[in-house]
């Protein structure tokens, strides 16, 4: 027999169990007289100083991406996930966070600075397990500390 209330409870509780998305903050957004290859040089500095590593960098384009990797909680500084803690995906977490940086050149004399940042999540399987392992890109997201953080440095005279 149908029951409104019940219905409505129900709907109710299933609305109360989803948890929301996690959103990733928008890529900081700066304009700066510092040139291009200063931008690449004080980017790698702040990211080298919180321990990432540089994959690649162009002082000529004015771009740089670096990566840093850790296991459980090690990125936690910089990134909110969409798990609870101590939970089993917590646990086996191991995520990348990824930093882009990228300069254009709008007007003579000035820079335009866009840095952004994406996180990978990875849940390394059992040991010799034919399973692959899992891999989520929205399971966490940057928290836009880093990003803060070269946006801060540039944002100094040259």
């Amino acid at each position: 027999m149908w029951n409104p209330a019940r219905a409505v409870f129900a709907a109710l509780l299933v609305a109360g169990c989803t948890q929301a998305k996690l959103e990733a903050p928008a890529p900081v957004s700066l304009k700066t007289s510092h040139s291009k290859a200063q931008v690449v040089q004080l980017a790698s500095r702040e990211l080298t100083a919180a321990g990432f590593e540089v994959a690649a960098s162009d002082t000529a384009a004015g771009t740089l991406t670096a990566k840093r990797t850790r296991d459980r909680r090690g990125n936690y500084d910089y990134i909110d996930c969409d798990f609870a803690e101590n939970s089993l995906a917590e646990q086996n977490l191991v995520s990348t966070l990824t930093v882009t940086v990228a300069t254009t050149s709008p007007a003579a004399g000035t820079n335009a600075v866009e840095i952004g940042a994406s996180v990978l999540a990875t849940y390394p399987g059992l040991e010799s397990s034919p399973l692959p392992r899992s891999e989520s890109r929205s399971d966490c997201v940057s928290r836009g500390v880093i990003e803060k953080q070269i946006a801060t440095a540039l944002g100094r005279s040259p």
